[in-house]
Protein backbone atom coordinates (compact mmCIF):
# COMPACT_ATOMS: atom_id res chain seq x y z
CA UNK A 1 0.00 0.00 0.00
CA UNK A 2 1.33 3.47 -1.05
CA UNK A 3 2.43 5.97 1.50
CA UNK A 4 0.02 8.41 2.50
CA UNK A 5 1.28 12.01 1.35
CA UNK A 6 -0.05 14.72 3.59
CA UNK A 7 1.71 17.46 2.26
CA UNK A 8 -0.15 18.09 -0.98
CA UNK A 9 -0.56 21.96 -1.82
CA UNK A 10 -4.29 22.77 -2.13
CA UNK A 11 -5.14 24.07 -5.72
CA UNK A 12 -5.42 27.64 -6.16
CA UNK A 13 -8.13 28.37 -8.80
CA UNK A 14 -7.91 31.77 -11.11
CA UNK A 15 -11.34 31.34 -12.55
CA UNK A 16 -14.46 30.56 -10.59
CA UNK A 17 -17.97 30.52 -12.31
CA UNK A 18 -21.02 30.67 -10.03
CA UNK A 19 -24.32 29.92 -11.28
CA UNK A 20 -26.76 31.71 -9.34
CA UNK A 21 -30.45 31.72 -9.63
CA UNK A 22 -33.53 33.21 -6.94
CA UNK A 23 -33.09 30.81 -4.08
CA UNK A 24 -31.56 30.17 -1.22
CA UNK A 25 -29.47 27.52 -2.63
CA UNK A 26 -28.00 30.42 -5.08
CA UNK A 27 -27.02 32.59 -2.29
CA UNK A 28 -25.66 29.99 -0.87
CA UNK A 29 -23.29 29.55 -3.85
CA UNK A 30 -22.65 32.68 -4.80
CA UNK A 31 -21.63 33.46 -1.03
CA UNK A 32 -19.27 30.19 -1.62
CA UNK A 33 -18.01 31.54 -4.60
CA UNK A 34 -16.94 34.88 -3.28
CA UNK A 35 -15.47 33.45 -0.55
CA UNK A 36 -12.87 31.17 -2.53
CA UNK A 37 -12.73 33.91 -4.91
CA UNK A 38 -11.20 36.19 -2.38
CA UNK A 39 -9.00 33.87 -1.04
CA UNK A 40 -7.38 32.58 -4.35
CA UNK A 41 -7.43 36.18 -5.43
CA UNK A 42 -9.36 34.88 -8.44
CA UNK A 43 -12.20 36.38 -11.47
CA UNK A 44 -15.15 35.54 -10.33
CA UNK A 45 -18.36 35.06 -13.08
CA UNK A 46 -21.33 34.76 -11.94
CA UNK A 47 -24.14 33.50 -14.51
CA UNK A 48 -27.93 33.13 -14.49
CA UNK A 49 -29.61 31.20 -16.80
CA UNK A 50 -33.72 31.98 -18.09
CA UNK A 51 -34.75 28.31 -18.91
CA UNK A 52 -36.99 28.30 -21.21
CA UNK A 53 -39.05 25.62 -19.78
CA UNK A 54 -39.42 27.46 -16.47
CA UNK A 55 -41.84 29.75 -18.40
CA UNK A 56 -45.00 28.78 -19.09
CA UNK A 57 -46.71 27.81 -22.59
CA UNK A 58 -48.40 31.29 -23.01
CA UNK A 59 -45.45 33.06 -21.63
CA UNK A 60 -43.06 31.60 -23.57
CA UNK A 61 -44.62 32.57 -26.61
CA UNK A 62 -45.20 35.91 -25.78
CA UNK A 63 -42.08 38.10 -26.38
CA UNK A 64 -42.51 40.42 -23.47
CA UNK A 65 -42.72 37.82 -21.02
CA UNK A 66 -39.42 37.02 -22.04
CA UNK A 67 -38.13 40.65 -22.29
CA UNK A 68 -39.41 41.07 -18.52
CA UNK A 69 -37.96 37.63 -17.15
CA UNK A 70 -34.58 38.41 -18.92
CA UNK A 71 -34.63 42.47 -17.96
CA UNK A 72 -35.30 40.54 -13.96
CA UNK A 73 -32.30 38.14 -14.74
CA UNK A 74 -29.57 40.75 -15.74
CA UNK A 75 -30.93 43.35 -13.22
CA UNK A 76 -30.41 40.49 -10.77
CA UNK A 77 -26.58 39.80 -12.31
CA UNK A 78 -25.87 43.74 -11.09
CA UNK A 79 -26.82 43.88 -7.92
CA UNK A 80 -24.87 40.36 -7.79
CA UNK A 81 -21.73 41.73 -8.89
CA UNK A 82 -21.71 44.78 -7.00
CA UNK A 83 -22.29 42.55 -4.25
CA UNK A 84 -19.21 40.52 -4.68
CA UNK A 85 -16.94 43.82 -5.41
CA UNK A 86 -18.11 44.86 -1.98
CA UNK A 87 -17.06 41.86 -0.62
CA UNK A 88 -13.59 42.66 -1.95
CA UNK A 89 -13.84 40.69 -5.20
CA UNK A 90 -11.46 42.51 -7.59
CA UNK A 91 -12.12 41.15 -10.55
CA UNK A 92 -15.99 40.26 -11.33
CA UNK A 93 -17.94 39.29 -14.64
CA UNK A 94 -21.68 38.08 -15.71
CA UNK A 95 -22.76 35.91 -17.82
CA UNK A 96 -26.39 35.29 -18.84
CA UNK A 97 -27.79 32.63 -20.85
CA UNK A 98 -31.14 31.00 -21.71
CA UNK A 99 -32.11 27.54 -22.67
CA UNK A 100 -33.64 24.56 -21.41
CA UNK A 101 -31.11 23.04 -19.16
CA UNK A 102 -29.10 25.21 -17.16
CA UNK A 103 -26.41 22.36 -15.86
CA UNK A 104 -25.71 21.32 -19.74
CA UNK A 105 -25.28 25.47 -20.71
CA UNK A 106 -22.85 25.61 -17.38
CA UNK A 107 -20.50 22.78 -18.40
CA UNK A 108 -20.58 22.41 -21.83
CA UNK A 109 -20.81 26.54 -23.28
CA UNK A 110 -20.01 28.86 -20.17
CA UNK A 111 -17.48 27.43 -18.36
CA UNK A 112 -14.88 26.80 -21.27
CA UNK A 113 -15.50 29.89 -22.90
CA UNK A 114 -14.83 31.88 -19.11
CA UNK A 115 -11.95 29.53 -19.04
CA UNK A 116 -13.26 28.42 -15.76
CA UNK A 117 -11.47 25.97 -13.24
CA UNK A 118 -14.08 25.64 -10.36
CA UNK A 119 -17.32 25.79 -10.82
CA UNK A 120 -19.89 26.61 -8.18
CA UNK A 121 -23.95 25.58 -7.94
CA UNK A 122 -26.37 25.10 -5.22
CA UNK A 123 -27.30 21.34 -4.48
CA UNK A 124 -31.06 21.89 -5.46
CA UNK A 125 -33.52 24.73 -5.58
CA UNK A 126 -37.34 25.13 -4.59
CA UNK A 127 -38.08 27.96 -6.54
CA UNK A 128 -36.19 29.82 -9.10
CA UNK A 129 -34.55 30.11 -13.07
CA UNK A 130 -33.29 26.52 -12.33
CA UNK A 131 -36.46 24.66 -11.26
CA UNK A 132 -34.79 21.34 -10.79
CA UNK A 133 -31.44 22.45 -10.21
CA UNK A 134 -31.03 18.15 -7.94
CA UNK A 135 -30.98 16.73 -11.31
CA UNK A 136 -28.75 19.75 -12.60
CA UNK A 137 -25.95 19.94 -9.87
CA UNK A 138 -25.33 16.34 -10.31
CA UNK A 139 -25.25 16.63 -14.14
CA UNK A 140 -23.11 18.92 -13.35
CA UNK A 141 -20.98 16.99 -10.99
CA UNK A 142 -20.95 14.16 -13.54
CA UNK A 143 -20.04 16.15 -16.47
CA UNK A 144 -17.72 18.55 -16.02
CA UNK A 145 -13.95 18.43 -16.90
CA UNK A 146 -13.19 21.14 -13.94
CA UNK A 147 -13.45 21.11 -10.39
CA UNK A 148 -17.18 21.51 -8.84
CA UNK A 149 -18.12 22.90 -5.69
CA UNK A 150 -21.84 21.81 -4.70
CA UNK A 151 -23.10 23.93 -1.85
CA UNK A 152 -25.69 22.66 0.63
CA UNK A 153 -26.78 25.18 2.73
Amino acid sequence: MAELQLNVEPKHFKTILVGVDESEQGYNALANAIHQAREDNAHLIIASILEMGDLSAIAALHLDAIKEKREEIEKNLAKYRAYAESQGVKQVDTVFDDGDKAGQIMVEDIAPSVKADLLVVGAHSRQGFWGSIGSQAAYIARNSKISVLIVQD
